[in-house]
């Protein structure tokens, strides 16, 4: 079948060249993700609509025969430079490999600082640790953009009760890598106070932020290339839980991101690329009741929401389908089964799969098999209606309640 949900931008088109990209975080770094081990091995294979012939090191489980076989019957272009990987072992391994035909590292993650190479980065390690860090926030975001927010001591949060300042959001001010909300707490009473407490104890400083009762919560994407290039790649609009919790996102065609907004988030990138950054960077935001517009948290890496923007226009000429909600997806069958169900709803026109994962072939506890993929539909309701299709054929809508 030929190829016809070709991306506005491959991965190439943003980073060039001589450079292999390496999404996978390291293990001695993954304190604020997701503790789950087959959604970290997911990470690894949400850009392969997009990689093209870009190498790309992604776990041997997201990249399986019937994966990749599932992704060309769909209509997307072929990632013809997998270098694939079952352990941590084999990853480090292929790094080095990658390294020794003469390839920089393209990273989505900041390493460890014991696992630091400079010289084998495409990105200085220190650059993407300070960028993604929430204490800095203010040296991104323009003054009339930043949420009212303070650095304080863990030890500190109790004197939200005093002042009656609840709710707030506290967050780690941290160097490591984060994602997913899992640096992330919301407090709205003393428990939960407790709970951030607890959450931060090893951290030095958190970042306390107020709590913004928005009617929008946008990401929107940038690339920055290497001559300092900026494109708009568009944005999307965030499902989580009050915890802040991310479980995917909407495309919608029916609302628009306001101009103010965009050109807000290009000046942060232009920031970024001043710092030293080129690659792709997403930017939370906040479309506040009274038309405010504020910029809560940056990730200097691709999306969640990143592949499906830039497969976006070609999925809505073929399906014709203005809504779509980025979700994951559970199967209690095997994957085979999965595998077999996801063609039953993508040839009814229901669900576009951009990742799949096939637990047994990694070397971690036995699991579900698990995908990622677009729900489409003419509505949000229908969209809804459209989850509860997908679970008769026992394909579980991840957050499917929000």
């Amino acid at each position: 079948m030929r190829p016809d949900l070709f991306p506005e931008m491959t991965l190439g088109d943003i980073y060039g060249g001589e450079l292999a990209f390496a999404p996978t975080p390291s293990p001695k770094n993954r304190n604020w993700l997701p503790q789950d081990p087959i959604a970290i091995e997911m990470l690894s294979g949400g850009m392969l609509t997009i990689a093209d012939d870009m190498p790309v090191l992604c776990a041997a489980s997201v990249a399986t025969a019937e994966g990749m076989q599932l992704l060309r019957d769909a209509g997307f272009a072929e990632a013809r430079n997998l270098v694939r990987y079952k352990n941590n072992k084999e990853h480090d391994l292929q790094i080095g490999k990658l390294l020794g035909t003469g390839l920089k590292i393209a990273l989505q993650h900041a390493p460890h600082p014991s696992e630091a190479r400079p010289d084998a980065y495409w990105i200085n390690p220190e650059t993407l640790a300070f960028l993604n860090n929430k204490g800095h926030l203010s040296h991104l975001v323009d003054a009339g953009q930043l949420p009212a927010r303070r650095i304080v001591s863990p030890r500190q949060l109790r004197q939200f009760l005093v002042h009656d300042s609840l709710p707030v959001v506290v967050k780690a001010a941290t160097n490591e890598t984060t994602g997913g909300g899992g640096d992330v707490a919301i407090c709205h009473n003393l428990k939960d106070l407790q709970y951030a407490e607890n959450l931060f104890r090893n951290c030095q400083h958190v970042v306390t932020e107020e709590y913004l009762p928005m009617t929008r919560n946008l990401c929107l994407n940038y690339a920055i290339t290497a001559k300092g290039e900026i494109s708009y790649l568009g944005s999307a609009e965030q499902i989580s839980d009050m915890q802040g919790k991310y479980f995917g996102n909407w495309l919608d065609d029916n609302c628009q991101t306001p101009t103010e907004a965009i050109d807000a988030g290009r000046r942060v990138a232009e920031k970024g690329y001043k710092h030293g950054y080129c690659g792709c960077v997403g930017m939370d935001m906040a479309i506040m009741e009274d038309g405010r517009i504020l910029i809560f948290d940056l990730n200097f890496r691709l999306n969640g929401s990143t592949a499906a923007l830039l497969l976006s226009a070609n999925l809505k000429k073929k399906y014709g389908a203005p809504v779509m909600r980025l979700a994951g997806i559970r199967s209690t069958n095997s994957y085979q089964s999965m595998i077999k169900s996801i063609y039953t709803v993508m040839d009814k026109g229901l669900f576009v799969p951009l990742v799949t994962c096939n637990p047994d072939a990694t070397e971690h506890l036995p699991n579900l098999p698990r995908a990622s993929g677009l729900i489409l539909g003419k509505t949000r309701q229908h969209v809804r209606e459209r989850c509860q299709e997908l679970k008769t054929l026992e394909l579980e809508v991840v957050g499917s309640q929000f």
